[in-house]
């Protein structure tokens, strides 16, 4: 008698044979930014919203899709933030569940971080991430007041910042000089730390004027090590260097090119680009490193019945950039995250924009 197993895999590999061999080969649809250029720069690539999504690949993923598995529930309920190690590693913040997920994109795995001596759930409000060059992993927790280390290998490192910190929001890592850069968004401030999270200094007040405060969000580092702080009550941007001095501010309120209505987070490319996530309006703003809006992408969409359209978000909030210029945007209501891409000429070697495979944007 043949064991279901082997009955299964017969199965899968007459269906890859079928597939290949009889199929049609139709070009793929894909997605870019600005719609309709002649010269795009951003090219939608994928969602991921449950944890069988970040398996997409792996020859399991496939025998369960042809064997009729059941559809997998979202893991998500309020996602928040994110980060990548650009190596295939992909850190979510959930501050609902009160968990950090780890998509490990290479091995199909879903992992979550772990706090030993704090069960289920072991952070209280799981706010920032931030990742180094090796893989150390940083997460701000609101609540807790206080900055959680982890390693490469995602153990626990112990924490630091809480004797000077009142509701850690973003935070950035800079590790070729050593600093950990953490909003304060309670205090309306930014504190600076060393790589071994002894305080150095902290900048900012509450108010107006430049180098002043309203209610900041998120910080990052451009490859010359001056920090971007996204300023949200302010409606702005503001850039200072390594040492906290201010050198210019961008943004405005409003509904025009390069405003903002509620901005929630943003991140530096190392192609020179500021991408802001703009939760109330559903979409993310690109500028250079001066400050000139170069685009905007997205809209309003609700991911209905597994319905997920590219470029769509609803109050989309953490985004972040890694070092193969993919970009990644927490989609919060959807319950998902988003995978982008600026089209550098690494990835258009590898992958070229052949005629017809440009398709209508959905969402605009």
């Amino acid at each position: 008698m043949i064991c279901r197993k082997h009955c299964n895999s017969i199965l899968l590999a007459l269906l890859v044979l079928t597939t290949t061999a009889c199929a049609p080969q139709v070009e793929r649809n894909r997605y870019f930014w600005p719609p309709g250029s002649d010269d795009p720069k951003l090219e939608y690539v994928n969602f991921y919203q449950t944890a069988e999504d970040a398996r997409r690949g792996a020859e399991s993923w496939l025998a369960e899709a042809v064997l009729g598995k059941n559809k997998p529930s979202r893991l998500f309920q309020k996602p928040h933030d994110i980060a990548s190690d650009g190596k295939g590693r992909v850190w979510v913040s959930d501050t609902s569940l009160r968990e950090v997920f780890v998509f490990d994109l290479k091995n199909y795995q879903v992992r979550k971080l772990q706090i030993p001596n704090r069960g289920q759930g072991p952070f209280l409000f799981p706010a920032g991430l931030a990742v180094d060059a090796v893989g150390n992993a940083f997460v701000s927790d609101s609540l807790d007041k206080k900055i959680h280390a982890f390693d490469s290998d995602e153990m626990y490192q112990g924490s630091f910042g809480s004797e000077y910190l009142n509701r850690p929001t973003g935070l950035a890592v800079d590790g070729g000089r050593s600093r950990i850069y953490v909003v304060d968004t309670g205090a309306h401030q930014v504190v600076f730390f060393d790589g071994a999270g002894r305080h150095l200094k902290t900048i900012g007040k509450r108010g107006s004027y430049p180098g002043e405060f309203n209610y900041p969000l998120d910080v990052e580092v451009d490859q010359e090590g001056n920090l971007y702080v996204l300023d949200a009550m302010n409606f702005r941007v503001q850039v200072f260097d390594s040492e906290g001095s201010f050198l210019r501010a961008f943004g405005e309120q409003g509904t025009a090119s390069g405003s903002f209505k509620v901005a929630k987070a943003l991140s530096v490319s190392p192609s020179g680009h500021v991408y802001v996530s703009d939760s109330m309006a559903h979409k993310v703003v690109v500028f250079d490193l001066q400050g000139q809006h170069l685009m905007t992408m997205g809209g309003q969409a609700m991911a209905l019945d597994g319905q997920v359209s590219p470029g769509g978000f609803y109050l989309p909030s953490g985004v972040d950039v890694d070092a193969n210029d993919a970009i990644w945007v927490v989609d919060s209501l959807n319950g998902m995250f988003h995978q982008f891409q600026y089209l550098n000429d690494r990835y258009l070697r590898q992958n070229p924009i052949l005629p017809g495979q440009a398709a209508p944007v959905p969402v605009q």
